[in-house]
């Protein structure tokens, strides 16, 4: 069923609101009372890798009150480098480690005036594996909530925060959101600079947001991009952002049909909610399936190898120690190792082709919707369902979880929206039309 509000979560509009009304000698009893809050809610769901309410106070102190994030909390994923909290990237091996420096996304947060607030619980570096207990569900504490960037999932979800870092290399910022029951936001590949956060990817770990609202997404992706004459293609979000709004005909909206293995993964409940939003839809734009498109079958097996054989490179030394490593990961770096820099290549040069070959495909479409996952959140201890959430990520475009449904065990799964790549202001656009088309 449709059922758009999430009853849960900390609005960032609202907060923002609340917090610019305050008098500067407020703000220090205002965070007290956030802090008490956040902290109760983690007992219950266990979203916090670290924290440090010192270290909170310090910046309040610290703030102007005059850049455009201030005084927003962030959730941090605990794979960015923070200068003052640990980077334990979800490793016992790491467990406590400081890098000494910030990532250079959590120094454009500070710039803005905003707060590193927390780090989030991340599964063991950002893949799988999350310790048990850890990030428990708002909405069903017995189901899962998408592992990698949970923390900031959940910890936007239950109310503690109204917005979080995350990063996907598959799905990891759209499956947990759609869990959740928020937002999630993964921008174009490499919109977000990655220096100072954890690698296990070069072509398709990307930074984005998990967030209570599309406002706050909107806000601090337009002061978090990289944008200036050192990222020429920067220009490319405004240019297409100006297209966007002087479109006087109706939008193309693609669908994807079962051509593609993937769609029969999803549950009747999902797709049978998903064809209510289609004839919606369907009375103010063009919707249409897309022709041609059977090669992305090919990509999850391809980023599979893709995958873990850059894990197997990265995290070489971490294997000497296998004992404090889980057995998901010991399993996927050993097929990483058994895959030849001759395959590696060969498949490695088929990611630029693929994406050619779609880019041609998306030039006749606005948008692409499909559900975010192929059902809501599985039980505790049951897999995942494979959705087409890591296709957009191998393709570098930009897409967004709308939290739009809730089965009827009351719980979430989202609406997701696709763009060409450096469409994201575009997409953010469409997708505030559309929240506003289901409210």
């Amino acid at each position: 069923m449709i059922n758009l509000q999430s009853r849960k979560s900390t609005n960032f509009e609202n907060l923002e609101n609340e917090i610019s009304k305050l008098k500067s000698k407020e703000i220090q009893s205002f965070f007290s009372v956030f802090i008490d809050k956040y902290i109760n809610l983690d007992k219950t769901y266990g979203f916090t890798e670290s924290f440090d309410e010192d270290f909170i106070f310090e910046q309040l102190n610290n703030n102007n009150g005059i850049g455009s994030l201030a005084y927003i909390p962030f959730g941090v994923k605990d794979v960015f480098n923070t200068k003052h909290l640990p980077t334990s990237m979800g490793s016992e091996l790491w467990n406590g480690f400081k890098a000494g420096n910030n990532a250079r996304v959590i120094d454009n947060i500070l710039l803005n005036g905003g707060i590193v607030f927390s780090k989030t619980t991340t599964a063991e570096f950002a893949v799988h594996f999350i310790s048990p207990g850890k990030t428990l569900n708002p909405y069903n504490i017995n189901h899962i909530t998408g592992t990698s960037s949970s923390g900031s999932a959940v910890a936007v979800a239950c109310g503690a925060l109204p917005i979080s870092l995350g990063t996907q290399t598959a799905g990891s910022i759209i499956r947990p959101a759609s869990f959740c029951g928020i937002y999630g936001f993964k921008p174009s590949f490499g919109a977000i600079d990655r220096t100072g956060v954890l690698k296990t990817n070069d072509t398709f770990d990307t930074i984005g947001f998990l967030s209570a609202d599309i406002y706050g997404i909107q806000k601090s992706f337009s002061h978090l991009f990289q944008n200036g004459k050192d990222y020429p293609y920067s220009n490319l979000f405004f240019e297409n952002l100006e297209k966007y709004k002087k479109k006087n005909s109706k939008f193309k909206i693609g669908l994807i049909d079962s051509s593609i293995d993937i769609i029969k993964n999803f549950s009747n409940e999902v797709m049978t909610d998903f064809e209510v939003v289609k004839n919606i839809l369907a009375k103010s734009y063009d919707l249409f399936d897309i022709d041609g498109i059977d090669f992305l079958n090919d990509i999850h097996l391809i980023h599979e190898e893709m995958y873990s054989k850059s894990l197997s490179y990265y995290f070489k030394n971490e294997m000497k120690q296998t004992q404090k490593v889980s057995k998901i990961m010991v399993e996927m770096i050993k097929k990483g190792e058994e895959i030849t820099a001759e395959h590696y290549i060969n498949i490695a040069q088929k990611q630029p082709f693929l994406i050619r070959k779609m880019n041609k495909i998306f030039e006749d479409l606005d948008f692409i919707i499909i559900p975010s996952t192929a059902t809501p959140a599985p039980k505790i201890g049951c897999n995942e369902i494979d959705d087409t959430c890591l296709i957009w990520t191998f393709l570098g475009y930009p897409s967004i979880t709308i939290p739009l449904f809730t089965d009827n065990n009351n719980l979430p799964f989202g609406l997701q929206v696709i763009s060409k790549k450096f469409d994201d202001f575009a997409l953010l656009e469409f997708s505030e039309k559309l929240q506003k088309i289901f409210n």
